[in-house]
């Protein structure tokens, strides 16, 4: 890959991020950054890219690069992404990748006519709680799944050009299908904008999948979290989930970076149900800072991008369904009831085959 030649194009509060994860991968000298706010440019002194290698127009190195990084508004990423695909460019791109399910079906036909690999950046997926979880649902070391719940929230700053939803709860979202290699089949919201923006600040979303399974995600800039924020400066956030198997449940927090396995089932025992406890284990997973996790999935994009793989954040999986999800999560806030979701076979294939990954 040495030859790799990379725009990025963004360098807000996470683009800085990105900025210093392609550096950790050895690939800053082939790096070019395309940033409208000049004031912005100054990040890239401390890596020494030469002023040649910047600009505020992303269209002077367009054509000179192999792949495409795109972190800017999410209002933005359709036309941006439409346009990397067209000109033949690799794309990763972050969440959302387009703020609707018919922007998402174009850029995922997009795909297929060009032979273009597109990632999309749920970078979670790359937390090893994630990864150690993934495998023993795989193995079933849980048992039957009958419960996913995830809070991601806390007092922050509140983004300008999506909801919270969006913002932070889609993170779990992505995560959630991931677990379960399919997507939901009903889901039921509750959303509040108490800031009076039109965009939510409050959101409660209640999942069900197949074979039963219950999920549910919490997001918010209104309820306090217990630690302060990695990515966001000042402030404050908890990133955590709970999955309830028939023999063992875990929790994870992602801040503190540490993952409970309880191994505790239950019996009925004379016509009441009892818990039988096994105990607990904290296994030692290691850690990862959110420059990490995006090296892991800029690594793993690189890697399709090698081989014209099949990302496991793919346009569909985590692109398409995604952005249908989300357009049936607000229309159920809207009518206060519960959506029923249908899939298509590509659609349901898409997950299944990102679930390997």
């Amino acid at each position: 890959m040495d030859d790799m030649r990379v725009l990025l194009i963004g360098l807000g509060g996470f683009g800085r991020n990105h900025l210093r994860a392609w550096h950790e991968l050895g690939l800053g000298r082939n790096l070019y950054v395309a940033e409208i706010d000049p004031k912005r440019h100054s990040e890239c002194e401390i890596y020494r890219l030469s002023s040649d290698r910047i600009t505020d127009d992303y269209h002077h190195f367009l054509d000179s690069v192999n792949v495409v990084d795109i972190v800017t508004p999410s209002t933005s990423h359709f036309a941006l992404c439409s346009e990397a695909l067209r000109a033949g460019k690799d794309v990763f791109i972050e969440k959302p990748m387009t703020m609707t399910s018919e922007e998402a079906s174009e850029l995922a036909a997009l795909v297929r006519k060009t032979g273009r690999v597109l990632q999309v950046g749920y970078y979670y997926r790359f937390h090893p709680i994630s990864r150690s979880l993934k495998t023993q649902m795989r193995a079933q070391g849980l048992g039957e799944l009958r419960y996913l719940s995830g809070n991601f929230m806390g007092f922050k700053r509140a983004r300008t050009d999506v909801g919270v939803t969006h913002t932070d709860a889609i993170h779990f979202l992505d995560l959630f299908n991931w677990f379960v290699a399919r997507p939901p089949s009903e889901v039921y919201a509750v959303t509040r904008d108490h800031f009076g923006r039109g965009m939510e600040d409050l959101s409660l979303v209640v999942l069900g999948y197949p074979r039963g399974i219950l999920a549910k995600v919490e997001s918010g800039y209104i309820q306090p979290g217990r630690w302060r924020d990695k990515v966001v400066s000042d402030a404050f956030t908890s990133k955590e989930i709970f999955a309830v198997g028939s023999r063992a449940t875990v929790e994870a927090d992602f801040e503190t970076e540490q993952m409970v396995v309880h191994s505790v089932h239950q019996e009925s025992r004379d016509g009441t149900w009892w818990p039988v406890l096994g105990g607990f284990q904290v296994p030692y997973l290691g850690t990862a800072s959110p420059v990490q996790m995006i090296c892991a999935e800029l690594a793993a994009f690189l890697e399709c991008v090698r081989r014209r793989g099949w990302p496991s954040a793919n346009v569909v999986g985590s692109g398409v369904v995604l952005a249908k999800l989300m357009e049936a999560i607000y229309g159920s806030a809207r009518q206060n009831g519960p959506v029923e979701l249908r899939w298509s076979p590509d659609e349901m294939a898409s997950l299944e085959a990102g679930s390997e990954t």
